[in-house]
């Protein structure tokens, strides 16, 4: 009856909440700065915050992932979040997470270290799991993917971490990687280190640019251009 009798008013602004408590392992959110954002939207008191608000407040901040928002007796708010995790870049200006979605923090160059993805928007998921693939068949050879390009035609060059370029045309990557690292050992045990350039758009071969002495100093390399008639590497 007490509670029937008290204004509407009233009942908005009861118990108001006084604090909030971030929990979550927090590496780059800004928490001061997720604090001032949320002030204008604890107006309301304990029983009739608008959590939808609220929740739409956090996530405008880039490094959240997920939210978790939890009320305390009697004046604090609880916001549970989860940080977006970097695997990849796309672009100058965005980061990928681990479900190939993009988002786009400040100070992405901080993240160089990152392989570097270029492709058409919506198809981040798709592109990320490429680089996943084919660092799955590179990791035997000690290398890795730092750039992987699609232009908007579909034709693929992949650069690896020790320089190497390796262009696929319109084909699948992965399916080529796999035949080319099949003859790769025909050609010796250290054929990653001493490659310059690969072109794998040959249907029956591929071409090669070699590093040499003078190549290091400055030269081009050689050029070498494999097929299934003149060389059993490419049958």
């Amino acid at each position: 009856m007490g509670w029937e009798r008290i204004p509407a008013q009233e009942l908005r602004t009861l118990f108001p909440i006084n604090y909030v408590r971030v929990a979550g392992e927090v590496e780059n959110l800004d928490v001061g700065k997720l604090q001032d954002a949320l002030r204008p939207t604890l107006s309301g008191g304990y029983f009739n915050q608008d959590l939808g608000e609220i929740e739409g407040v956090i996530h405008s901040f880039a490094w959240i992932d997920q939210v978790r928002l939890s009320r305390i007796w009697p004046d604090t708010l609880e916001v549970g979040i989860t940080e977006q995790k970097a695997v990849a870049r796309w672009g100058e200006r965005a980061l990928l997470n681990p479900r190939g979605e993009r988002f786009a923090p400040d100070g992405v160059e901080a993240y160089a270290n990152l392989p570097v993805i270029y492709g058409p928007l919506g198809m981040e998921s798709f592109l990320l799991d490429t680089l996943n693939a084919l660092n799955d068949r590179l990791a035997a050879k000690g290398v890795k993917v730092a750039t992987l390009d699609m232009s908007k035609r579909r034709a693929w060059i992949v650069r690896l971490d020790n320089g190497l370029e390796l262009h696929f045309g319109r084909q699948d990557p992965v399916k080529v990687l796999e035949r080319f690292l099949g003859l790769a050992p025909k050609l010796g045990e250290d054929v990653f280190a001493q490659l310059k350039r690969v072109d794998l758009r040959y249907p029956n071969g591929f071409a090669l640019v070699w590093k040499s002495a003078d190549e290091i100093n400055g030269e081009g390399g050689a050029m070498l251009q494999l097929n299934g008639k003149a060389s059993n590497l490419a049958e």
